[in-house]
C-alpha cells in the first residue's frame, strides 16, 4: 500500500457518520438542558435529561473518557458543581468504570497494553514504600490513592474503550466538543484586564485544552482538503487560538508552535497554510480585544533577562525540589513530601515539573522509571510517524503531537495527579499502535472509503 493510500484511508477513518453526528447532537442537547435547568434541579425533566446523559456515557464510555480529561477545568464553576451532589471527577470516573464493565459484557474489542506498562508496577511499589518516610502520612496516602484511583483511569481506560477506529473517532469528537465549549466560555473575558480562564478559573488548563484542540484541527481537519477548500477551515482555529493567546500559557504556546513547525517539515504542503493562517491571525489580532496582561505574560518569553526571571516563582520551586533531591537522592522525601519538606515551597504542593516532583519525593529510581515510560512512548510515536504504509497514519501523527505537548506541559506545570492529559496522551500512542497493527486494521480502514 502506498503512502498516499495509507494517509487517505486514515483520513476516511476519521470522517463522521450520521450515527456519530446524532450522538454529538444528543450530547449537546443534554448539556444545554443541564444549563437551563440548573436552577430547578427538582423537576422530572431534569432527571430525564440526567438519565439520558448517563445512558449515553455508559453506552459510549469513550465520551466519558473525553469528559473525564477536562472535567477538572469545568467543575470549579459553582453552577456546574451544583448540578451533582457528588464530585464530578468521581462521578465520571465511576461511569467510566461501569462503561468498561459493559464493554466486557458486550464483548467489545480490548487492546493489549504495551510491555513497557509493567514498569508501573515498580513505580507504584516505590510510591507505597515512600510512605514510610513521608512527613505527613495522610497527605502521602491520599496522593497515592488519587494516583491509583483517578490518574490510573486515564492510563488504562484507553485500552478498554478505544478498541476501534470508530471509538477513537468518537473520543476525539467528544473531546473537541468539550474543548470548544471551554474555549468559548473563556472568550467572555475578552476586553477585560485579566487573562482568559476556564470555568474553574485556570489559565494553564485553558492553554492545555486550547493547544490540544488546535492540533486536532491542524492534523485531522485542515489537510483533508485541497488548498482552496482548506482556507474555509481556518476559521475553526479562531476560537482555540484566541483562547490560547488569551490564557497567556507560555508552555502550551511553545509546545503548539513547535509541533506545528515540525509537522510542516514532514508535510511541506502545509507550509502555505501556515503562512496564510499566520498572516490572517496577525491581521485579526488587534480586533480580538485580548487582555494586555496576556500579551505581557507571553512577552516574558523574549524579555526575560535571565532564566530565573523567566521562570518567576517556579524558579524558587525548582530550587527547592533540587535541594530536596540532593538530600534524599535514592528514596526521596516521601510521596507528597515536597510541600512539607521544603521551607521555600510555601503553599505549593509540587515543584511544577513532574519528573523533579517524582525524583525529590520518591527518589531517582522512580524518576528513571517514568523517563523509561515516556521514552518508550516517544520511540513508538517515532516508529509510527515513519510507517506510512499501515492505515490510520493521521491518528499516529495526532497521537505523536499530543504526546509532545503532554511532555512539555509536564515539564512546567501540574503534578502527577492534576495533569492527567499527559498520561492519557502517552497511552494514546500505544492504542494507535494496536489499531494500526491489529488483524482487522486494514478491513477497518476500508470500511471508511
Amino acid at each position: 500500500m502506498s503512502s498516499a493510500s495509507g494517509t487517505g484511508q486514515s483520513w476516511k477513518a476519521l470522517q463522521p457518520s450520521f450515527t456519530d453526528a446524532a450522538i454529538l447532537g444528543m450530547a449537546a442537547a443534554v448539556g444545554v438542558g443541564f444549563y437551563l435547568l440548573a436552577s430547578v434541579p427538582g423537576t422530572a425533566f431534569f432527571y430525564a435529561i440526567g438519565a439520558a446523559a448517563l445512558a449515553l456515557l455508559l453506552c459510549y464510555p469513550e465520551l466519558a473518557l473525553a469528559l473525564y480529561v477536562v472535567v477538572g477545568d469545568v467543575k470549579g464553576d459553582d453552577r456546574v458543581a451544583a448540578l451533582l451532589p457528588v464530585d464530578w471527577t468521581l462521578a465520571l470516573g465511576a461511569i467510566l468504570v461501569a462503561g468498561i464493565a459493559l464493554n466486557f459484557l458486550r464483548r467489545k474489542r480490548i487492546l493489549p497494553m504495551p510491555h513497557a506498562y509493567f514498569l508501573f508496577v515498580p513505580l507504584v511499589a516505590l510510591m507505597a514504600a515512600s510512605l514510610a518516610c513521608t512527613p505527613v502520612f495522610d497527605a502521602g496516602l491520599e496522593k497515592l490513592e488519587r494516583f491509583l484511583a483517578m490518574t490510573g483511569i486515564v492510563i488504562v481506560a484507553p485500552f478498554f474503550v478505544l478498541g476501534t477506529a470508530k471509538q477513537m473517532k468518537r473520543f476525539f469528537a467528544g473531546f473537541a466538543v468539550a474543548a470548544i465549549a471551554i474555549c468559548l466560555y473563556s472568550l467572555a473575558g475578552l476586553g477585560g484586564s485579566e487573562r482568559l480562564v476556564t470555568p474553574s478559573d485556570n489559565t494553564i488548563g485553558l492553554g492545555h485544552i486550547a493547544c490540544a484542540l488546535i492540533l486536532l484541527i491542524w492534523f485531522v481537519v485542515i489537510p483533508r482538503y485541497s488548498f482552496p477548500w482548506r482556507m474555509l477551515t481556518y476559521g475553526l482555529l479562531a476560537v482555540p487560538a484566541v483562547a490560547l493567546v488569551g490564557s497567556g500559557s507560555r508552555g502550551s504556546a511553545i509546545a503548539c508552535a513547535v509541533v506545528i513547525l515540525m509537522s510542516v517539515l514532514f508535510n511541506r504542503r502545509l507550509l502555505l497554510d501556515l503562512g496564510s493562517i499566520a498572516a490572517l491571525g496577525l491581521a485579526a489580532l488587534p480586533f480580538a480585544h485580548i487582555p494586555e496582561s496576556s500579551f505581557e505574560y507571553l512577552g516574558t518569553l523574549v524579555r526575560g533577562q535571565s532564566v530565573g526571571a523567566l521562570l518567576d516563582f517556579r524558579s524558587d520551586l525548582l530550587t527547592a525540589g533540587w535541594s530536596l533531591l540532593e538530600r534524599h537522592p535514592l528514596v526521596g522525601a516521601g510521596i507528597g513530601g515536597f510541600r512539607y519538606s521544603s521551607p521555600n515551597a510555601g503553599l505549593y504542593k509540587w515543584p511544577h515539573n513532574i519528573l523533579l516532583e517524582i525524583a525529590c519525593e520518591m527518589g531517582i529510581p522512580a524518576c528513571l522509571i517514568v523517563c523509561a515510560l515516556f521514552g518508550s512512548a516517544v520511540h513508538e510515536a517515532w516508529r509510527q510517524w515513519n510507517d506510512r504504509v499501515s492505515p490510520y497514519l493521521t491518528l499516529s501523527q495526532l497521537a505523536a503531537a499530543l504526546l509532545l505537548i503532554g511532555i512539555v506541559n509536564a515539564m512546567n506545570s501540574g503534578d502527577i495527579n492534576l495533569d492527567r492529559s499527559t498520561w492519557l496522551f502517552m497511552s494514546l500512542v500505544f492504542v494507535v499502535a494496536s489499531l494500526r497493527q491489529g488483524p482487522s486494521s486494514y478491513a477497518g480502514a476500508a470500511r471508511w472509503r
